[in-house]
């Protein structure tokens, strides 16, 4: 095992991202035509409505975290169906294509099990929209868990987003960019899985930033 203040076999390479919205032409007026775009739409479509909440900065955290359940909510007045679609665990899920199963899964079951909710009033339906990442170098890189730890604190919280979230669902990698460097090129498995057994949807970005920092800070520091 490498020591704490040992140079990494290569540097992690801080980004940055952010989001431009692209319609896709795309709404539902009512609960059934959702359900079928949800089954047909491109995967990033899923993603931006499960995910753009976690990316925005906000003051108050919102009521629901996805557009589907708020759009239940709100449109629909289905406030059971709401809290079902919020309660989707997207931690749980390797991919997108399984959170697109557990929606369909939801909606379906929400269906079979009750009335058909009214239709969206005019104005009020649900328009699907997809996502342009923007990716940008942030100037930060890190050769060490000291140096990690110093520019994790000083780049911007889309930088957290992307490597945790983006890395996860868009890219397809097997776990978020931070613990694979830790584990691989800084040679400490023992912080990889501390890294790893966060969940980030159960924080804000800079509550995740602090929980990482609180995590890692001990070793890089020469303690436990």
């Amino acid at each position: 095992m490498t020591k704490p203040d040992d140079r990494a076999r290569r540097p992690f390479r801080f980004f940055e991202c952010t989001g431009l919205i692209r319609p896709t032409g795309k709404h539902a007026q009512d609960l059934s035509e959702l359900l079928s775009l949800i089954r047909i739409v491109d995967p990033g479509v899923i993603y931006h409505h499960t995910h753009q909440y976690f990316l925005k900065a906000a003051v108050e955290a919102p009521e629901y975290y996805n557009d589907f359940a708020v759009w239940a909510a709100r449109s629909l007045e289905e406030r059971a169906l709401a809290e079902k679609l919020a309660n989707l665990d997207l931690y749980a899920f390797s991919g997108i294509e399984k959170v697109r199963a557990a929606l369909t899964e939801i909606v379906v079951s929400y269906l079979g099990e009750n009335p058909a909710p009214r239709p969206a009033r005019p104005g009020d339906a649900f328009y699907f929209n997809d996502a342009v990442t923007i990716v940008a170098e942030s100037g930060f890189a890190a050769e060490s868990l000291p140096a990690f730890l110093e520019a994790l604190d000083r780049v911007g919280t889309s930088s957290v987003y992307f490597h945790f979230f983006e890395a996860r669902f868009r890219l397809r990698r097997p776990a978020d960019d931070f613990s694979i460097w830790i584990e691989g090129d800084l040679g400490r498995p023992d912080l990889a899985r501390k890294i790893r057994g966060l969940d980030p949807y159960q924080y804000s970005l800079e509550g995740l930033r602090g929980r990482i920092r609180s995590l890692l800070r001990p070793d890089a520091a020469g303690g436990v």
